[in-house]
C-alpha cells in the first residue's frame, strides 16, 4: 500500500470514529434533555421547597403589636387630671467593648473606659441623688468584671432627664461603646397626686375603678399592628407587602369637676379632721343646683386605726349606705308642707312632754318646756332644734292611718332606689317600708327624723338639691363630653331624676325652715360665712357589726358603751338664690365621744363657701366711685 492510500485509509477511520463520537454525544444529549424536561415537569407540578430551607433565604417576619396612647382624664376648665405620658428606663450593658479591647492587647483602652465609668457614676449620683458616686462606680465595674449585660441604671425619667443623662460621660458615645441601654414605655399621670383620685380612679389591669374604669372602653382606644422584618444590619422596618391595622388612640374625658373647689373642699376637710383621731373619715359634695353638675367630690379616710394617714381610701359618697339622721327630717317636712299638713311653719303641736306612745321620750322637750313655759311648740321651732318628737308625733298624726303615704312620697325623690351614675357602685338604699320584714308599729316615726331609711350620701345631697332647685331634682353626673383631638365626640346633657318633686311655694316653705336652722338652730357657725347658707344638721349613730358589738343586745353600741358617729351638714347657698348644694359628713371610729352636724362639719361648709366666695367673681363687691374729680380747667387757669 502507497503511502498515498495509506494517508487515505487514515482519514477514512478519523471520520467513521468522528462520526460515532458525534452519535453517541448526540443521543447523550438527547437524553439529559428529556430528563431535564422531566425533572421541570415534576417541579411544576409536585415539588415543594422545605420550609427550614426558605427560612434560610427569606427575611424573619414579626408581628408588631402598637398600644394606643391612653385618653386624658380633664377637669371642667380643661385641665389635666390624669394624662399618658412616655417615661424611660435607663439599662447599661457593661460589657461593651471589653472583648475587643481584650483582643488588641492595649490595656490603655480598657483603662481609659473604666475612667470614663467613673466619671459617669459622680454625674448619675449628682442627677438622681438616690446613691453615692462610689456606689454607682461599684456597680458599673462590677458588672463590667462580671458580664453583666443588662444593669438598671434608674427608672420611670422624664424626657427632660433623659436628654441630660446622653450627655453623660461615656452614655454620649452611644450604645456600643458607652453601653446604654433606653427604654421607653407609656406610664398614667396624675398630676394633682391624690386630689379626687377616688373620682378619677386608677388604671391597674385587676382593679380599674373610678372614671379609669367606667370610660375604660373610650379611653382605652384600639390597638394598631404591622408586620415588620427584620435587615441585614439586624434592624426592623414595616413589611409593605402584609397588612397592617392603625393604632386609634383613646378619647379624653372632660369632666365637671372643677380642680379649685375639690382643693378647697379637700383643704377645708382635712383642716377639721386630720388632728382629730377619732375620726375615721370625712366626705364632702359641691354639686351645681341648676344642673346636678358634682363639682367637688371628697374621700378622706384612714385605715383601720388612726394612725394612719387621711387618703382618697374608698368612695363613701357612693357606697356608704346608712341612717342618715335628722337630716331627713326635712324629708318628712316637705312631704308634709306638700300634701298640705303643715300649711304654715308656725303652726303648732302639743309638748306632751316630748312623749309619743310606743317611742322613747324627747327630753329636749322637757327643757324646751321648763325654759319657755309653753305647751305647744311650732313646727319651725321644732325644725330648728332638730326635735325628734315634734317629726314623729307629725308623722303619727298625719300619715298614721296610711303609712304608704309618706313612703311614696320618699320614692318619688328616688331615695329608695340607685339610679345612673357615671361611676358604678352606687350603693342601694334600705328602706323599711310597710309589708317589708323591716317594718314594725314605730318604723313611720323614726323613719320620719331619720332612722329606718338607709341611703348614701350622694341620694342626701340630690334631695336637698332638688328643693335648692324649686322642686326640680336634677340627676347628678361627673362626665360633661368625650372629646378627640379638642373636638367633641358627644356631650352629655344635664338631665332630671324628677320634673317636680314637690311645687316651687313647697320648695320656698322648706327653704326658710333650712335659713332658720343656720340663723338661730343647730347650725349657727354658718351664720357669719361669706354668703348666706341654708341647711340641716344630723347626727345618726352608725349600726355596729356584731363583731364590733362584742356580744352587746344594742345594735348601736358595744359592751363598753362606745358607738359610731356620722356628723352631716347639707344645704345650699346662697339661700335667696342657690347656686351650690353642698353636702359634709364626717365618720368616727369607735368612740365615747359624740360628734354633731353643727361642729366640724358646718365648721368645713364655712371654710368652703367663704374661699369659693372669694374665688367666685360674680359674688365680688361692687365698687361705686366716691371720690371727685378736679376741674382741670380750673386748675391750669390758677
Amino acid at each position: 500500500m502507497t503511502k498515498r492510500q495509506s494517508e487515505i485509509k487514515d482519514n477514512i477511520e478519523n471520520r467513521d470514529r468522528i462520526h460515532v463520537v458525534m452519535f453517541f454525544l448526540s443521543y447523550f444529549f438527547m437524553a439529559l434533555s428529556v430528563m431535564i424536561l422531566v425533572w421541570i415537569v415534576k417541579i411544576q407540578v409536585s415539588y415543594s421547597v422545605d420550609d427550614r430551607v426558605i427560612g434560610l433565604f427569606r427575611p424573619t417576619e414579626q408581628k408588631h403589636i402598637e398600644t394606643p396612647v391612653r385618653g386624658r382624664i380633664l377637669a371642667t376648665d380643661g385641665r389635666p387630671m390624669a394624662i399618658s405620658a412616655p417615661l424611660y428606663d435607663i439599662y447599661m450593658d457593661c460589657t461593651v467593648r471589653k472583648q475587643d479591647y481584650r483582643d488588641s492587647g492595649k490595656d490603655s483602652l480598657e483603662r481609659v473606659w473604666r475612667a470614663k465609668a467613673r466619671d459617669l457614676a459622680t454625674y448619675l449620683s449628682n442627677e438622681f441623688r438616690d446613691k453615692s458616686a462610689d456606689a454607682y462606680a461599684k456597680a458599673i465595674l462590677e458588672g463590667r468584671d462580671k458580664g453583666a449585660r443588662y444593669l438598671r441604671i434608674q427608672r420611670n425619667i422624664d424626657l427632660s432627664t433623659l436628654q441630660r443623662v446622653r450627655t453623660f460621660p461615656l452614655f454620649k458615645e452611644g450604645p456600643y461603646t458607652g453601653g446604654i441601654i433606653v427604654e421607653e414605655h407609656e406610664e398614667r399621670i396624675y398630676p394633682y397626686d391624690s386630689l379626687a383620685r377616688r373620682v378619677i380612679g386608677y388604671v391597674k389591669e385587676q382593679n380599674r375603678i373610678g372614671l379609669e374604669s367606667s370610660f375604660d372602653s373610650e379611653l382605652h382606644g384600639r390597638e394598631g399592628y404591622e408586620w415588620r422584618r427584620v435587615t441585614d444590619n439586624k434592624r426592623w422596618i414595616r413589611d409593605l407587602d402584609s397588612a397592617s391595622v392603625k393604632v386609634q388612640n383613646g378619647n379624653d374625658i372632660r369632666t365637671t369637676l372643677n380642680v379649685d373647689f375639690q382643693d378647697i373642699a379637700d383643704k377645708a376637710l382635712r383642716n377639721q379632721i386630720n388632728a382629730n383621731e377619732d375620726i375615721r373619715a370625712g366626705i364632702c359634695i359641691i354639686m351645681e343646683a341648676k344642673t346636678g353638675a358634682i363639682r367637688a367630690m371628697v374621700n378622706l379616710s384612714r385605715g383601720e386605726t388612726p394612725q394612719t394617714t387621711l387618703w382618697e381610701r374608698e368612695n363613701l359618697v357612693l357606697r356608704e349606705v346608712g341612717e342618715q339622721g335628722s337630716v331627713m327630717k326635712t324629708v318628712t317636712l316637705l312631704s308634709l308642707v306638700e300634701d298640705g299638713y303643715v300649711q304654715s311653719l308656725e303652726q303648732t303641736i302639743p309638748t306632751n312632754n316630748g312623749f309619743v306612745p310606743n317611742y322613747r321620750q324627747d327630753v329636749h322637750i322637757l327643757d324646751y318646756q321648763r325654759e319657755t313655759g309653753r305647751r305647744e311648740i311650732s313646727v319651725m321651732h321644732g325644725f330648728e332644734i332638730s326635735s325628734n318628737y315634734v317629726f314623729t308625733y307629725l308623722a303619727e298624726n298625719y300619715y298614721g292611718k296610711q303609712p304608704q303615704e309618706m313612703f311614696d312620697h320618699i320614692y318619688s325623690y328616688r331615695l329608695g332606689e340607685a339610679f345612673d351614675f357615671d361611676i358604678t357602685g352606687l350603693g342601694k338604699p334600705v328602706v323599711n317600708r310597710p309589708g317589708t320584714p323591716g317594718w314594725s308599729k314605730t318604723t313611720l316615726g323614726t323613719t320620719a327624723y331619720g332612722y329606718g331609711l338607709s341611703v348614701t350620701p350622694l341620694h342626701v345631697a340630690t334631695f336637698y338639691n332638688g328643693i335648692a332647685n324649686k322642686g326640680r331634682m336634677m340627676k347628678p353626673y361627673l362626665v360633661e363630653s368625650i372629646e378627640k383631638d379638642g373636638k367633641v365626640l358627644r356631650r352629655f346633657v344635664p338631665s332630671a331624676l324628677n320634673e317636680s318633686i314637690c311645687s316651687a311655694a313647697t320648695a320656698d316653705t322648706v327653704t326658710r325652715a333650712l335659713k332658720a336652722v343656720v340663723n338661730t338652730g343647730t347650725a349657727t357657725r354658718l351664720k357669719s360665712a361669706k354668703l348666706q347658707v341654708c341647711g340641716k344638721t344630723g347626727t345618726a349613730q352608725v349600726v355596729l357589726t356584731p363583731q364590733e358589738r362584742k356580744g352587746s343586745a344594742d345594735p348601736y353600741h358595744d359592751t363598753m358603751g362606745r358607738k359610731k358617729n356620722q356628723g352631716t351638714f347639707v344645704g345650699f347657698f346662697p339661700a335667696d338664690d342657690p347656686k351650690y348644694t353642698i353636702l359634709v359628713t364626717v365618720y368616727s371610729y369607735l368612740s365615747g365621744k359624740s360628734f354633731y352636724g353643727g361642729t366640724m362639719p358646718a365648721l368645713a361648709v364655712r371654710e368652703i363657701v367663704d374661699k369659693i366666695y372669694a374665688l367666685d367673681g360674680d359674688w365680688a363687691e361692687v365698687l361705686h366711685p366716691v371720690a371727685t374729680v378736679p376741674d382741670m380747667k380750673k386748675t391750669t387757669e390758677k
